[in-house]
Parts: C-alpha cells; sequence; structure tokens
C-alpha cells in the first residue's frame, strides 16, 4: 500500500532554504515519491498543467501510434500558414512554406522544446483533448483533466485551468511511464525525448545531484500584470545508485524559476 505523508511548511524570506521568496499572490503545491511513500503539500489540489499537459498527450499519441499501426517516421505535411505564429514555437524556424514532419519529430519538438504547434498537429492528426482525456481514465487516472488545446488556451488564457492536474497524480503518471517506457518502441522514444529536454533547467534539474539524470516535463503559464506566471516541473530524477524518485511541483503566479528548484530542494531533503 501506498503511504502518503502530508508535510507542512512555507518557503518565507527568511528561510534558508530559499534563495527567493515566493510573493503572498504565489501558491503551490509538490509532492516527491520514493519507494512507494509520498511526501507533500497540497499534493491533491488541482493545479493548472499548461505544458506539462504535453506529457499525458504524448502518452496517448504512443497508444494512438500502435493501435494505427503508423510508424514514428511516418509523416504528415505541415502548411506554415496555418500555424501559430505568435506563441513559443521552436519549429517556426525550420521551414516557409510547406514541410513534412514526422511524428518522431513532433513529439521530439513538443516534449523536447515544448513546441506549442508541435502539440497543436498531434492534437489535430492524433486526437482532441476529450480522446486524451480518455485515455488517461482508461489507465486510472482520474486527476489528470485535457480539455483544451494550445490554441484554445491562447485565445482564452484564463481557462488554461481545465488542463489540470494534481501533483499527486502526475507522480503517478510518471511512475506508470517508468514502469511501462520498455513496453514499445513509442514509449521508448518518449522517455528519451523528455530525457533530452531542455527547457526548464533553471527549475527542478537545478536541484538534483550533478550526476543525477532527470525526464522531465515544464510548464508556463502566461505572465500576469503583476509579472509572475504560472511555473511546472514534473518527472523522475534517475539517482546514481541506481534507483529513482518522482517529483512534481506547480506554482501560480510564481516570481521565478528558482522558486521550483528550492521547493524541490526541500522536498529531496526529506
Amino acid at each position: 500500500m501506498r503511504k502518503i505523508v502530508t508535510i507542512v511548511y512555507a518557503l518565507v524570506a527568511t528561510s534558508c532554504l530559499a534563495q527567493e521568496p515566493i510573493s503572498d499572490s504565489t501558491s503551490y503545491g509538490a509532492c516527491i515519491m520514493r519507494n512507494d511513500s509520498i511526501v507533500g503539500i497540497n499534493e491533491d489540489k488541482p493545479f493548472a498543467m499548461h505544458s506539462v499537459m504535453k506529457f499525458p498527450q504524448a502518452l496517448y499519441v504512443a497508444d494512438y501510434l500502435s493501435r494505427k499501426g503508423l510508424n514514428l517516421d511516418d509523416t504528415i505535411v505541415v502548411d506554415k500558414a496555418d500555424l501559430m505564429q505568435n506563441t513559443w514555437s521552436p519549429m517556426l524556424k525550420f521551414f516557409e512554406g510547406v514541410k513534412a514532419f514526422s511524428y518522431g519529430e513532433l513529439l521530439e519538438l513538443s516534449l523536447g522544446q515544448s513546441d506549442n504547434n508541435a502539440s497543436e498537429l498531434l492534437f489535430k492528426f492524433c486526437g482532441k483533448p476529450k480522446a486524451v482525456e480518455k485515455y488517461m481514465r482508461k489507465l486510472g487516472f482520474r486527476d489528470i483533466h485535457v480539455r483544451m488545446t494550445e490554441e484554445q488556451m491562447h485565445k482564452k488564457p484564463a481557462k488554461a485551468i481545465e488542463n489540470s492536474s494534481t501533483p499527486t497524480e502526475m507522480i503517478r503518471l510518471f511512475e506508470w511511464f517508468h514502469h511501462h517506457k520498455d513496453d514499445n518502441q513509442y514509449l521508448t522514444f518518449i522517455w528519451k525525448a523528455m530525457a533530452d529536454c531542455s527547457t526548464g533547467l533553471k527549475r527542478i534539474p537545478a536541484a538534483i545531484p550533478a550526476d543525477a539524470r532527470i525526464v522531465h516535463k515544464t510548464g508556463t503559464g502566461f505572465p500576469s500584470a503583476e509579472g509572475g506566471q504560472d511555473m511546472n516541473d514534473a518527472g523522475i530524477i534517475l539517482m546514481p545508485d541506481g534507483n529513482h524518485v518522482l517529483i512534481a511541483v506547480f506554482t501560480t503566479h510564481s516570481p521565478s524559476e528558482a522558486v521550483i528548484a528550492d521547493i524541490a530542494r526541500q522536498l529531496l531533503a526529506q
């Protein structure tokens, strides 16, 4: 039976662990799992996933490709004119006019670089948000909700909370992923793409031991008028001794990425 322990603490300006204080408007939920024991704060509260959503989406895409008999190097034709232009999308730099992208390339862009257009294309060609959420339910995850595409969130940022997860449910999903990463070529590919993730290096990666590795996905909301942003990070820390640790940190109206690193350090010190 999984053991859940709730810890109560706060990051404040005087904390010896906090390099930067969390502002009065910031709230957060976080948890860590070692050997089936979960320690956390607000770990069962739902938070907007933002681009962490691309992780459950990718697991659904892996299932879709497997069911349809499609290969990672199968391609879809993309017209740049059809893509969102005013968004985070490294793929926009790759081409003009029309270009064929493989499913593997789109997954790498979505997971490794958090490309919003890549995620939108996966929604378009593999299945809408309701299909992703249905797959989460099939796997047994009831507290992960995927109801908005990237384009819909850009049009209505306040509705980003409709793509939500609790910290506990997210680390449970990463636990499932860790157990199933070698089940097929698609899941193995996703594992590698997330191990090579280039976003959020000042978040959880900044808190782990130098010789550890991390497989993770970040998420970032739109800036508020006050300058804060929702910032998230969740994943699997692969320790040098062969053990692994599952961790998720979700924040609202955060002043900086360093807040996530500070919370992660406190969790790792438990």
